[in-house]
């Protein structure tokens, strides 16, 4: 089989795989229950007209590009073999991806999100602060730095589910949730970025970004029912000697 004939086959099988793919996705998470804690920010910055930076952890891509995709956002993708999946899902159900990563064409992409946040009617993106290949739950500058250039507030987004599939062999521990389980998405106070933040201020904002996405994590978790299966064991009850 020629080169061509392999590249061919691969774009039809790829594009099978996406059609089968979101047609199940969809009928799937709709039976999901969903739980917003932070409705007024949903409600001003999801469902309202006003444009916005969104960020979260890798783990939440599949639910989150699913749920959000009725406000048809530009999502930060990795240019990857595992993104050009996600990328296609997320095209499919009308989500406009844009293509890059921390190491690999971010500055393009970056500056697309800027087009797209500032053009006439603006609109809504996000991308997820430990991708494209972690470590996990450690947060990455591009959405802040963006959030920066546009003068759009950053958002944070949490998401949590039980009972849910965890993908144990994925570093991101992909969250998948169950049929009818329990999902919670989660919004915390967006930040305003200073047009003239320095390098330092902008480390210091990041590492801020973290801490906060990791604390809204912790307490979706423990909303939703779901323990992360990485997290130390709670220490069980002290046993006295006879």
């Amino acid at each position: 089989m020629t080169s061509s004939t392999n590249r061919v086959w691969r774009r039809l099988t790829h594009g099978l795989i996406i059609r089968l793919a979101s047609g199940l996705v969809n009928l799937w998470f709709a039976t999901c229950r969903v739980t917003v804690v932070g409705a007024p920010l949903h409600e001003r910055f999801i469902l309202g007209d006003r444009s916005v930076v969104g960020a979260t952890w890798h783990r939440n891509a599949l639910f989150l590009v699913w749920y959000f995709r009725r406000q048809r956002p530009m999502i930060m993708i990795s240019p990857s073999r595992d993104g050009d999946l996600l990328a296609g899902f997320a095209a499919r159900l009308g989500i406009v991806p844009v293509r890059g990563s921390s190491s690999r064409g971010g500055q393009q992409a970056l500056q697309a999100m800027q087009r797209f946040l500032t053009s006439p009617g603006g609109g809504k993106a996000a991308t997820v602060l430990d991708g494209p290949r972690g470590p996990r739950f450690v947060a990455k500058k591009g959405m802040i730095v963006l959030a920066k250039e546009t003068g759009l507030p950053l958002l944070p987004i949490a998401m949590s589910a039980a009972p849910a599939w965890t993908l144990m062999k994925t570093w991101d521990r992909t969250l998948i949730p169950l049929p009818s389980s329990r999902v919670v998405v989660m919004y915390g106070q967006p930040w305003e970025v200073p047009p003239d933040l320095d390098g330092d201020g902008l480390e210091a904002l990041r590492r801020e970004v973290e801490t906060e996405l990791n604390r809204m994590r912790r307490e979706a978790d423990a909303l939703a029912g779901y323990r992360d299966p990485d997290a130390p064991a709670a220490p069980g009850p002290e046993r006295r000697s006879p």
